[in-house]
């Protein structure tokens, strides 16, 4: 097991999640074993979609529901993608100014995605990403599309529930 996933399973380390998914993002050779790592703990999260058309509030509704699900004492991981920036390629980050209240709960994980052009209002590293912050024991995992038409769907794919918001 390498320090970073024996960090993520056992202490719960927000950092080294962090930067296992850099490490997701920049597709390392290495990553692979991390993941294989944290494999065998997935599978314990609830994970709600949240899709709909840009402006719709999806940001909005999720903020409330993190403030819920942390009332109930759960922890929480987020997994926002947001358009790319047609200069760097990365997330434009207009999802995360909604959250920024919980950004200091260590029970709360917020994560910026790009879709670098993948389409279905997701990005390619989803699913991995989505396992990190299960096998760091996240009750509740909030996956937040950027604003779709009628036709992405994908999200259906890794939610066990999926919202749209009109």
């Amino acid at each position: 097991m390498s320090q970073l996933s024996e960090e993520i399973l056992k202490k719960k380390n927000l950092r080294s999640a962090a930067l296992l998914i850099r490490k997701i993002e920049e597709e390392s050779p290495d990553v692979l074993e991390d993941l294989s790592c944290l494999y065998p703990h997935t599978g314990k999260a609830f994970i709600l979609g949240i899709t709909g058309i840009p402006g719709s509030g999806k940001s909005t509704i999720i903020n409330l529901l993190i403030k819920h699900f942390r009332k109930e004492g759960r922890s929480v991981g987020v997994v926002a993608v947001d358009p790319s920036s047609p200069f760097s390629n990365g997330a434009i980050l207009g999802d995360r100014i909604r959250m920024v209240e919980h950004s200091k709960d260590p029970e709360v994980f917020i994560k910026s995605l790009a879709t670098r052009g993948w389409y279905g209002g997701l990005s390619s590293s989803t699913a991995r990403i989505i396992n990190v912050l299960d096998a760091m024991g996240k009750d509740i995992i909030l996956l937040e599309t950027v604003g779709v038409g009628q036709t992405e769907v994908s999200i259906m794919n890794f939610a066990h529930t999926t919202v749209l918001v009109l």
